[in-house]
């Protein structure tokens, strides 16, 4: 009963509601007229107007709101310092986009790559231990005459096979120095998955180049030894015969069909001898001896020793009073190497059974440090975005509809209320004054500083009107000066040119050279990416002359005749063969050098001109060619001074001679002379090939341009090939040959050759790295005053900010307007005042940029924000020459008397026309001088030489590095070139040194080996030195003296100098101490056979940072 009496309550409410809203809508004017207007034409236009800005406005957000929200965004994410995981996680999500700049931008590998290695495990092996060669040295019948047998050359070959795991081991030592000092470079983070593809490259990379460098070194003295005929102590390449004279003359050996004169590889099988009746037991599987024990080893295979039997069985057979104890090696325990694998094979691996390398990429994570990372995420607006978005809007919006939508509704309503055609014609008849009255009442009346509520009062309309004319004068003077100011000042804009062709790059830059900046994605890139260099060698390399045909057809061109040993006949064959092997060596030098020329690194942090960079990329091929020109040289020239330092009997004697005593049984030495020079105190003797009649001697042919002398490499370049660019003469020298058939050999064509002339030496074609042609190629008022002076308290009392329009006189609510002023002025003040405690009281980061600051600047600067102090380097590599400086003293000796011409030429002939025992220091010093000499000049081409690489290095670095960091990173630097320096030379040395010693060299001045006769054929007698013989050891000793010459008594020990079986050996050992004490000179002196003392000055210890001994 009571909802039916409810029911017509609510309706009566609704409807009271609804009309009363309606009337509110009908009359709602948001534009109301200032001052307000009565009359019914205007207010009509003012509601019209304000339904439609309502309407307008609301259409407006709409599609506002909706183009906003729907939209998709690209929104650029910073994280500061992630953690390796947060990368991670980041990389996996948004890999396209993610960027992590480092703030370490060039990390050295050791810092996150770890290289491990096993060698073949022969290297840890009984096999290579000194008890297993000594073992075998004290063998019986070890220096009997069957030089193919085991018990006598197999003491060399354990040699030559412990001297390879020592070298290999030192060689991987060293360039693991070099590979972990070697930067890797990059701006940003590098993925993991890529980080692991380019360590596996670094990796490979470093394997194949020490494999390629060691195999290199090791080629190139084996060639010039075998280009040298230097002759084997051991009697394997050739043998001592003695004519009718008694003095001694040589043969080359043969192996089958092979002969050692025309190739150093002929081999036979290795056999177990029974001693001492000397039959053959059984050969022993996989070992080969040959012209050289190192060739030979080469060959060979370690099947026997992976076989306990087989060893047994040698043990037995040797016959030792002494049994030793070695173990077989394992099979089980190889994976890269199998039984049969030949030493050639184990050492093109490196000997390397294992590489355990590793790159953590934690660690390098961590040396990288980025400082943050950024990625972008396609999304829609937040809402935040979204309504802050409007209500920027809104403003703009209103406040511009309110301006055009009451002037649009005007025009509107006068088009469509038009007065009658009569007032309508005579509006037309006088427009231009119905206009300019309009606009000049217009004017006149114009007023933007209306007072609120709007006044009537004259004389204020008079002060707002004057105040708009000059607000609006005021308004367009210092516009147009802005303007002017604006139009005629020069402003720096910056313009983005994403993703720039290289066309465009180059329009921009002939444009904008000075101004413009290409930043890198990439800022390291490999050589190989941009230059490729091509080379063409001497035609020589590639003509009938260096072929293994043509050397064996010179083996053979004097049959059975024995020649004297200057006959181009029987030098030619090593000369060819030394030819051959210069454009293999070069060429390989050549390709190894690139290879590592091209994993060199360009950083740069932006694109460099065209200009720059052309000229910057020559400087890099100039360097390249140098470097490898400067290295290769010095690696010849380190194998020539050590042969000669050694006096290593070449095996045509083309250096020493020898005489036979039949009553002594004994040989005498005797050093060559070509005109005034002995090969004895000089390797560059020479004299011009010749060719001489087989029966009479007699001097039949001279040939052009080629000479011979102590050694064929140093004769070969001081030679030129003048006579093989000409057929005729070529087919002269033929005509000299004792063979069955004439070789077919076409002449050089000197059309062809664009860098050489006929008559260049080889030393000068060597000089030139024997490159015919190099083609390189390069792939941005009264009024105001009577209110100004009111009483503050009922200024206060009546201000009213929030007046209503139109002004109202209604107390209550002009009382809610005061009310509300006072609460928005007390708000405000609070706000405000918090605002400021807070700005002012929280700690702030601010970044302070400071342009081009000088070195001093910086350091003010990093003394005071050391922390946070960044500063970039518009250039982030920087070649080591423009800020180290390396000098360099060598050790005093260098620049004494001891090591000039004038010294050696006094040493050479103190002893007069006399002879005495080798350990005699007059005959000593003949070849200790020279020596010491050439390790002067060698140490001081090696450090010029790296000096050169070095300076080239570059320094990267993103950022200006602190003072103290700085000198502590050239410190190491220097360190680690001064390190990798000396163990470069000193391994070059030991290699030369330890191969010298495995392949038995002999010296021609027999400090290592005598010969004498056995069983009718001449047989190595290896000299002992107290209980050590040069057999077994290369660094036997004793101490160098001075004899009588008539009774050969000793009359004075030198002290600190010995004599060994080589002369490097021996010299090593020694020290200087009597050449600091000018006592002791004068008293070497007073033995030699001299006309006249020299005069020569001591060394001054106090001068040295080494103690005399």
């Amino acid at each position: 009963m009571v909802l039916p009496q409810q029911m017509p309550i609510n309706t009566k409410s609704v409807s009271k509601l609804w009309k009363t809203a309606e009337v509110f809508l009908s009359n709602l004017n948001l534009l109301p007229s200032v001052p307000p207007t009565t009359d019914e034409y205007q207010l009509r236009n003012q509601r019209i107007s304000t339904r439609l800005f309502v309407s307008l406005l609301i259409i407006l957000l709409t599609i506002v709101f909706l183009y906003i929200s729907l939209i998709n965004i690209t929104q650029t994410v910073n994280v500061k310092t992630p953690s390796i995981q947060e990368y991670e996680q980041l990389y996996n999500t948004y890999s396209q986009t993610l960027t992590c700049e480092c703030t370490q931008i060039s990390i050295n590998y050791e810092n996150f790559i770890q290289i491990q290695y096993t060698l073949h495990q022969v290297c840890h092996s009984d096999f290579v231990a000194q008890e297993w060669i000594n073992y075998l040295a004290n063998s019986p019948g070890s220096s009997g005459e069957f030089y193919d047998a085991f018990r006598v050359s197999g003491t060399f070959l354990f040699q030559a096979l412990s001297t390879l795991c020592v070298l290999v081991d030192q060689t991987i030592s060293n360039r693991l120095i070099e590979f972990y000092s070697s930067q890797y470079v990059s701006a940003s983070v590098t993925p993991s998955n890529l980080f692991q593809l380019q360590t596996n490259a670094f990796i490979s990379q470093f394997i194949s180049s020490t494999t390629n460098e060691f195999l290199l070194s090791f080629a190139m003295i084996r060639k010039t030894t075998q280009s040298n005929a230097l002759l084997s102590g051991q009697f394997t390449n050739y043998r001592f015969y003695v004519d009718k004279n008694d003095d001694l003359y040589t043969r080359s050996l043969w192996y089958g069909a092979c002969t050692c004169s025309s190739s150093a590889t002929c081999i036979t099988q290795y056999k177990v001898i029974n001693y001492p009746n000397f039959t053959q037991i059984f050969p022993l599987p996989g070992l080969y001896t040959g012209c050289y024990i190192i060739e030979s080893l080469l060959q060979s295979s370690l099947e026997c020793f992976y076989d306990q039997v087989c060893i047994g069985n040698i043990l037995l057979y040797l016959g030792s009073s002494t049994l030793i104890n070695v173990t077989a090696l394992d099979i089980s325990l190889s994976i890269q190497f199998l039984k049969n694998s030949t030493i050639a094979d184990v050492l093109d691996q490196l000997m390397v059974e294992e590489w355990n390398s590793s790159s953590i990429y934690e660690n390098y994570y961590s040396e990288c440090q980025p400082s943050g990372c950024s990625y972008t995420v396609t999304s829609k607006n937040s809402v935040i975005y979204i309504a802050t978005t409007l209500i920027g809007l809104v403003g703009g919006l209103i406040t511009v509809m309110k301006l055009m939508v009451p002037m649009l509704v005007k025009v509107a309503r006068k088009r469509i209320y038009k007065e009658v055609k009569t007032e309508t014609e005579t509006l037309v008849q006088e427009p231009n004054v119905s206009i300019l009255y309009k606009l000049k009442d217009y004017f006149l009346t114009f007023n933007i500083f209306p007072s609120v509520p709007p006044t009537t009062d004259e004389y204020q309309l008079r002060n707002q009107h004057i105040s708009t004319r000059l607000f609006i004068f005021v308004l367009i003077i210092l516009f147009s000066i802005l303007l002017l100011y604006i139009s005629l000042i020069n402003i720096t804009q910056t313009v983005n040119v994403k993703a720039p062709s290289i066309q465009q790059y180059e329009q921009l830059y002939n444009s904008y050279s000075q101004a413009l900046t290409c930043e890198c994605t990439q800022i390291s890139i490999n050589y190989e990416k941009f230059i490729q260099i091509q080379y063409t060698l001497h035609q020589l390399c590639y003509s009938d002359f260096i072929t293994q045909e043509w050397t064996n057809y010179l083996a053979t061109s004097y049959g059975n005749n024995v020649l004297n040993n200057e006959d181009f006949r029987v030098t030619s064959t090593f000369t060819f063969q030394a030819m051959s092997a210069f454009c293999t060596l070069v060429n390989q030098t050549i390709s190894n050098s690139l290879t590592e020329f091209y994993s060199s690194q360009y950083v740069s942090a932006s694109v460099t001109p065209e200009n720059v960079f052309q000229l910057q990329t020559k400087a890099f091929i100039s360097q390249f060619i140098l470097s490898t020109t400067d290295n290769f040289l010095l690696s010849l020239s380190m194998i020539q001074d050590t042969t000669q330092s050694n006096t290593l009997l070449s095996g045509e004697l083309n250096n020493f001679e020898f005489s036979f005593d039949n009553y002594y049984n004994d040989i005498t030495y005797y050093a060559q002379q070509y005109g005034n020079c002995s090969c004895y105190s000089s390797a560059t003797c020479i004299t011009p090939s010749p060719i001489y009649d087989l029966t009479k001697g007699t001097l039949l042919f001279t040939v052009p341009g080629l000479y011979t002398g102590c050694y064929i490499i140093e004769s070969l370049l001081q030679s030129n090939l003048r006579c093989f660019y000409n057929q005729t003469c070529i087919n002269k020298l033929q005509s000299y040959f004792v063979v069955s058939s004439i070789m077919n050999v076409t002449a050089l064509d000197i059309s062809l050759s664009t860098q050489f002339l006929q008559n260049s030496t080889i030393a000068d074609v060597l000089n030139q790295l024997m490159v015919e042609e190099w083609n390189s190629s390069m792939v941005t008022t009264n009024e105001r005053t009577r209110t100004l002076h009111q009483n503050p308290k009922f200024f206060f009392l009546n201000l009213n900010l929030f007046p209503s329009v139109p002004p109202t006189t209604n107390e209550y609510q002009l009382r809610n307007q005061r009310i509300s002023t006072r609460l928005f002025i007390a708000l405000l003040i609070m706000s405000l005042a918090i605002l400021l405690l807070y700005t002012s009281l929280i700690n702030i980061t601010q970044t302070v940029s400071v342009k081009t600051p000088s070195i001093q600047e910086y350091t003010q600067l990093h003394n005071s924000y050391s922390q946070a102090l960044t500063c970039d380097c518009t250039q982030i590599s920087i070649n080591y020459e423009k800020f180290i400086k390396i000098q360099y003293t060598l050790h005093q000796i260098c620049h004494s008397d001891f090591v000039t011409q004038e010294w050696i030429t006094y040493v050479a002939g103190s002893i007069g026309g006399y002879g005495s025992y080798n350990d005699d220091f007059r005959l000593l010093g003949k070849t200790i001088f020279p020596t010491m000499s050439a390790f002067c000049t060698l140490v001081n081409q090696t450090i010029s030489n790296s000096l050169i690489q070095f300076y080239s290095t570059q320094y990267v670095s993103a950022s200006v590095t602190p003072e103290n960091v700085f000198e502590l990173q050239t410190k190491a630097f220097i360190s680690e070139f001064v390190t990798s320096t000396r163990n470069e030379f000193l391994l070059s040395l030991v290699m030369i040194r330890n191969i010298t010693q495995s392949n038995a060299l002999f010296s021609g001045t027999l400090t290592n080996y005598d010969s004498a006769q056995a069983y009718g054929v001449f047989v190595r007698k290896p000299i002992w030195y107290g209980d050590c013989t040069c057999y077994s050891s290369a660094t036997c000793i004793s101490q160098s003296v001075i004899y009588d010459l008539v009774w050969y008594t000793i009359l004075f020990t030198v002290p600190g100098l010995y004599t060994g079986c080589y002369i490097i050996e021996s010299l090593l050992q020694s020290n200087l101490r009597c050449f600091y004490n000018q006592t002791c000179i004068n008293k070497l002196q007073s033995y030699f056979v001299v006309s006249s003392i020299m005069n020569v000055t001591a060394l001054d210890i106090s001068l040295s940072r080494y103690i005399s001994d």
